[in-house]
């Protein structure tokens, strides 16, 4: 189930980005499907969710995140639980180019 509404990068470093999901918030649910929806990504090293904050931190092996497809896998992800996102914005800060170029 897409989640809609304000979400930000609110940190980042090589290996790991924490995002704000305000509808994160006391849905337990949706951080399960959070944390499925990312499950098996490569590069992907873990997905921790926090409903009290709407945090969702990923951490990931900058070598291999956007390696083996380009960061597709995680771009299509990413669009289809936080479609208010910007992903483009979270591909370029893990070093890859943003969709179309």
């Amino acid at each position: 189930m897409p989640i809609r509404g304000e979400i930000r990068i609110v940190h980042f470093l090589p290996g790991r980005v924490r995002l704000r999901v305000a509808a994160l918030k006391g849905q337990p649910q949706l951080a399960q499907e959070i944390q499925a929806a990312f499950d098996g990504l490569p590069g992907l090293t873990g997905i921790r969710t926090n409903t009290a904050t709407g945090s969702v931190l990923i951490t990931y092996d900058p070598h291999r995140i956007l390696a083996e497809d380009g960061g597709e896998r995680l771009r299509t992800v990413l669009q289809q639980q936080l479609p208010d996102l910007d992903v483009d914005q979270v591909i370029r800060a893990l070093g890859g180019s943003p969709q179309g170029r």
